[in-house]
């Protein structure tokens, strides 16, 4: 990834154009991210590629092997991080080739006497479905690496609503063979956001809602366990609207004013519950943070399991609040995978392909065993509502109160200078040891001393070795401990 530039304190001018300036990269992500969501319901929805659908009724579901694509290149970037960084710039322009290709294969597979239509639509949705993982790869990267978690979140739930909007216009607008080439296009265009949000300049101010304990191995073990029951979510969720199912219409709403009331219904429901569980509680601890975002997801699903037995009204109100949760989720799951990315530090390739791997695995299984209900039936649902709403009640319970912050208090930051001269560090040593012992992360100290966080790391580790210590919070302790021996002598 280039070097983004950095604004001071997240600030760009206040004029619109810097405005502008300030939030391009979380725009480009948005618009990116939109654009990636629209194509694959394009792909796997619109008119456009109906007749490929019906000549592979046979095959069953085909969106199980859409989720094979996914599967395969998530658990590669998942199992080969380094290899992936290695490639980045080789694959950022061979994938989104590699994804229109896939889709025009499988768009003229019924069309073309060469090889076996079955085959070529196959290979053409594995590798359309490969290319979609690695986009979103790319998207969570970028956020991480640049942006503050409001302006993450902002750009992610931006890019579902924009996409609710988008797929209604394009499908109903657009004649079917537009669909397609819009569809076999579209790749590239994401390709092209993702490239100017890459140079575009980082937003994150010095102190941001990332983590309020610079602890970061203290807070990432909140995260994983939340971002697993969250893919857990998405894949259930998704299997409650039409989305869940390739080849079914994706006219939710009958009728043109009741199309356009309904996605207006859904984009304003899912703004709102993104500001109330997600947005407004950046500055919560880790532990507690998204609580109530799951909450949500779980009174959807006994939503859904009521809504075949309402009319009318209550009914319309019911599919649109489901329809928003299921964005919701998409959201939650990508911010969870966002700031697992920052607060470790790791590969996005890792952490996104841990996170993708594992909601890809359980929504194959989700369609290979539901595919002959439509729908998920209402039993299967709310015992899946049930065991979320105990994973819930487990990762409440798992982080108990709030955790004692790890940033030492101005005692310890009295004496960094002695503990450093003590232990012989080096000059620079010395500058990364003086904001470790502030609680700040790597990434902070790499873009403030200009160094690259693979130099950071090596630091840090003789760092530890010097100090005879083996993390942060055992450098932590050492301090304190200093401080109050000083105070007794």
């Amino acid at each position: 990834m280039m070097p983004p530039k950095t604004l001071e304190n997240g600030k760009g001018g206040g004029s619109v154009l810097g405005s502008l300036k300030r939030y391009r990269v979380a725009c480009c992500v948005a618009v990116g991210w939109a654009l990636l969501a629209a194509w694959a319901d394009l792909f796997g929805h619109s008119a456009g590629f109906a007749q490929s659908y019906s000549g592979l009724s046979g095959l069953g579901n085909m969106r199980i092997y859409w989720l094979v694509g996914l599967l395969l290149l998530a658990a590669a970037m998942a199992a080969f991080p380094r290899r992936f960084e290695r490639a980045r710039r080789s694959l950022f322009f061979c994938l989104p080739l590699a994804a229109s290709f896939g889709t025009m294969a499988f768009a003229v597979a019924p069309q073309q006497a060469f090889f076996q239509p079955e085959v070529v639509a196959l290979l053409g949705i594995v590798v359309a479905g490969a290319g979609y993982t690695w986009f979103t790869c790319l998207f969570c990267g970028i956020l991480a690496e640049t942006q503050s978690m409001s302006c993450a979140i902002g750009g992610i739930v931006a890019s579902l609503a924009l996409k609710t909007v988008l797929v209604q216009v394009l499908t109903g607008v657009l004649s079917e063979p537009m669909q397609v080439g819009l569809a076999v296009v579209l790749p590239f265009a994401i390709a092209v956001l993702a490239g100017v949000a890459e140079r575009g300049p980082c937003t994150r101010i010095e102190r941001d809602e990332w983590k309020p304990a610079s602890d970061a191995s203290a807070a990432y073990r909140y995260v994983v366990p939340q971002m697993l029951v969250a893919a857990l979510a998405v894949a259930t969720t998704r299997v409650l609207t039409p989305l869940g199912f390739f080849g079914d219409p994706l006219h939710q709403f009958s009728g043109a004013m009741l199309a356009a009331a309904g996605t207006l219904g859904v984009v304003a429901v899912l703004v709102a519950l993104s500001h109330a569980v997600l947005v407004k509680r950046v500055k919560i601890h880790l532990n507690r943070r998204f609580i109530p975002a799951f909450l949500v997801v779980v009174i959807a699903f006994f939503v859904s399991a009521l809504t075949p037995s309402w009319q009318g009204v209550v009914s319309a109100v019911s599919e649109v609040f489901v329809t928003a949760v299921e964005a919701l989720t998409h959201a939650l799951f990508w911010t969870l995978a966002v700031t697992s990315i920052r607060l470790k530090g790791a590969s996005p390739f890792r952490v996104v392909g841990l996170a993708a791997g594992f909601y890809d695995a359980v929504s194959i299984v989700w369609v290979a065993c539901f595919f002959d209900l439509g729908v998920a039936n209402s039993g299967v649902v709310l015992l899946v509502a049930l065991v979320l709403a105990v994973l819930v009640i487990w990762l409440i319970d798992r982080g108990g109160g709030e955790e004692r912050p790890a940033v030492p208090p101005e005692l310890i930051v009295d004496r960094r200078g002695e503990v450093a001269e003590r232990a012989g560090l080096s000059p620079r040593e010395t500058e990364v040891f003086m904001m470790l012992a502030q609680g700040r992360s790597r990434a902070f100290i790499s873009e403030e001393l200009v160094l690259s966080e693979g130099t950071v790391k090596t630091h840090i580790s003789h760092i530890y070795a010097k100090l005879n210590v083996h993390g942060r919070q055992e450098m932590f302790d050492l301090l304190l401990a200093e401080g109050t021996n000083s105070d007794r002598r």
